[in-house]
């Protein structure tokens, strides 16, 4: 599918986003969030960043092995349009605006929003490859599983920003075409383990005795 480009485009300014549409401007993160920590809030329903599902409730992944803490006291509160970076994960993507409120570990950075954009649009923007990208070369440490975001590096990132109608068209547009990917990839994954089903069916079938294999591949051979 051939996609329409803008047609006229103009510096940016920042090195690692390139040009950008004429009638873009770009402000930094400073300008549009503003970092918060409010704890206290024990009793609210559990966050977690996902670097593929963005923000979810904790307790509908039952693959995360992160234990929580005994006392939640400590957990942040987040609100929705918040913006949740998972500190030593953002250079893996773990960065995303929440559709939810709860609280979420003393590990992340909160961000509230103190601007009117469209926050979908923010969403995709700073979970996308440039971004990450970037914030891996905002990360120090001494091994990657260690690299922390650096606050005061990642303030001052640079946001694009459309025209707010133009944010909420392209945020309609992702959300349309992601989930029509998000269905394909999920209709292959259930293709594929049911053909794992019927290839361990078959293994266990055939070692057993269930099927008379000689006479099978008579068949085969006859047809």
């Amino acid at each position: 599918m051939r996609l329409p480009t803008y047609p006229q485009h103009k510096e940016s300014g920042v090195e690692w986003l390139g040009k950008m549409p004429a009638h873009w401007e770009v402000k930094p993160l400073w300008a549009l969030f503003r970092r918060k920590k409010k704890t206290g809030y024990s009793e609210e329903q559990l966050l977690s960043v996902y670097r593929d599902f963005g923000v979810v409730l904790k307790e509908s992944r039952g693959g995360n092995y992160n234990r929580p803490l005994d006392d939640l006291g400590s957990y942040q509160l987040v609100q929705a349009n918040d913006l949740m970076i998972n500190k030593m994960k953002a250079w893996q993507g773990f960065v995303a605006i929440s559709g939810y409120r709860g609280i979420v570990s003393p590990a992340y950075f909160v961000f509230e929003s103190k601007h009117k954009e469209n926050s979908r649009f923010l969403h995709y923007l700073m979970r996308s490859v440039k971004y990450v990208a970037e914030y891996l070369s905002s990360s120090k440490g001494v091994r990657p599983n260690q690299w922390d975001l650096k606050p005061q590096y990642h303030s001052r990132m640079p946001i694009l920003l459309p025209p707010r109608t133009e944010q909420t068209a392209i945020a309609a547009f992702l959300n349309r075409e992601t989930g029509k990917i998000d269905a394909l990839v999920a209709k292959q994954k259930k293709l594929s383990e049911l053909l794992k089903e019927r290839r361990s069916a078959l293994i266990a079938a055939a070692v057993t005795g269930k099927i008379d294999v000689r006479n099978a591949l008579s068949e085969k051979q006859a047809a």
